[in-house]
């Protein structure tokens, strides 16, 4: 079966060596764009063309994630090596293409529970994205519209961001190997938000107690600051360090996530400030500091020495986690001495709420919806101080680290029809108090 392995750092120039033995290699020179994830077929052999294709999206479209095409390529791949098919090959008759196969490998995957339609129509967009380029730079000759890997459309789209009255609809590049997702009647919402109620909040904190320390200062994490789960357990202590208060608020600081500069892993790798509550932070900072957590941090400079001494051999991945670790410390370590992941908080996520669901079988949340408990609670809150509306989808833009405006916008229109939510953010502040034990004065 077709593998990814991320390789070492990859440098875009090179230079032709002589040793003194007679022999020539190829050492690096300049121009380094990082690790890259390359495919390989199940018997170890170098796939030329997507490998080629993800080199042109790291060191010239500069891709910041190249996670999710690399993904819809290798599911691409191990679907052609299991239907014995070659990726070059369409046949005039549409249903034999290997692309038309593959949509409807994914189809059926979505029937069997086994794929949301979202991740299909993502990895199929992927591919789509993958065939043009090899056409463009001539792997793929097409000679006519019969060997042609899909059909290109072009579809309108009802703008709903806020230039929306100067242009109302605008016009997208598709395919007709695109999946329809399931859309929310009312909203139009590709995913419907699925915020906490206040009683699913309260209940949430009540079990707050049964999990570990590091469980508890990672929901809140979600809950108070809207953080993915990816910046949720890539913390660092350079980000902490960035606190400073808002002058507005005397119990709301700020912290810059920035994998660069403070080594939080943020989607497209964006810099952006978030907001914290004074509570919180002082947790974390008592935390860090805990015994607890430096019998981990021991642990874990432990691996980070073997690793520097050339004593221990990791794959790929972990290694540059390692390194990324060396540069800027981790808040969250596990008990191995390992660099929290997405994985195990998710894990863990599971496990809490299938305890919760012993008490109320509704409760069935994902990690995600803290985050859009958040953000809802936050906008009802900035509305209600009558802020502007455009103020305040701005701000939470900003805060969440929203790409698309019609994101945010989406929380507004919840609000829109959510009695419920017209409840003040102070909630979760007095929620705070009780969940992490501060003293009311």
């Amino acid at each position: 079966m077709a593998q990814i392995i991320l390789s070492s750092d990859v440098y875009k120039s090179t230079e032709l060596m002589r040793s003194d033995g007679g022999t020539y290699s190829c050492q690096p020179s300049n121009d380094n764009i990082g690790p890259v994830p390359t495919l390989f077929s199940h018997h170890g052999i170098f796939l030329h063309e997507p490998n080629s294709y993800l080199f042109y999206l790291k060191a010239i479209k500069k891709a910041k994630d190249l996670s999710p095409c690399s993904r819809a390529l290798l599911k691409y791949y191990q679907f052609l090596e299991d239907e014995k098919l070659d990726w070059n090959y369409f046949p005039p008759i549409k249903r034999l293409k290997p692309t038309y196969q593959f949509r409807s490998y994914l189809l059926k995957s979505i029937k069997l529970g086994e794929l949301a339609h979202s991740t299909a129509n993502a990895y199929m967009n992927h591919v789509k994205n993958f065939y043009l380029w090899t056409i463009h730079e001539r792997y793929l000759k097409v000679q006519n519209e019969q060997e042609a890997p899909f059909k290109l459309e072009f579809i309108q789209i009802q703008n709903q961001g806020m230039l929306a009255h100067i242009r109302p609809t605008f016009t997208v590049q598709t395919s007709d190997l695109r999946i329809n997702v399931p859309k929310d009647n009312y909203s139009k919402n590709i995913r419907p938000l699925s915020p906490l109620s206040r009683d699913s909040i309260e209940l949430l904190i009540t079990f707050l107690p049964k999990v570990s320390e590091e469980l508890r200062l990672q929901l809140l994490l979600s809950l108070d600051s809207g953080l993915r789960i990816e910046e949720v357990s890539t913390l660092t202590l350079d980000a902490l360090k960035t606190a400073t208060a808002i002058s507005e608020s005397q119990h709301r600081f700020e912290l810059t996530l920035c994998p660069k500069n403070t080594g939080v892993q943020t989607k497209y790798g964006k810099r952006r400030r978030i907001e914290i509550s004074i509570y919180l932070l002082e947790a974390l900072r008592v935390y860090q500091i805990s015994e607890r957590r430096l019998n981990r941090l021991d642990k874990l400079y432990y691996k980070i020495n073997q690793l520097t001494d050339g004593k221990l051999s990791l794959h790929h991945d972990l290694i540059a986690v390692l390194e990324r670790c060396q540069r800027h410390e981790p808040l969250f370590i596990s008990q191995q001495g390992n660099p929290m992941t997405r994985e195990s908080i998710e894990s863990r996520w599971i496990e809490l709420r299938a305890l919760i669901q012993q008490q109320d079988r509704d409760f069935k949340h994902r990690f995600h919806d803290l985050r859009a408990t958040y953000a809802t609670y936050r906008l009802s809150d900035l509305l209600n101080a009558k802020l502007g509306t455009i103020e305040s989808l701005e701000l939470l833009m900003g805060w969440m680290g929203h790409k698309d405006e019609s994101t945010t916008w989406k929380y507004l229109r919840y609000l829109q029809r959510k009695e419920v939510f017209k409840m003040k953010f102070g909630i979760l502040d007095t929620i705070m108090h009780e969940a992490l034990g501060v003293d009311n004065e």
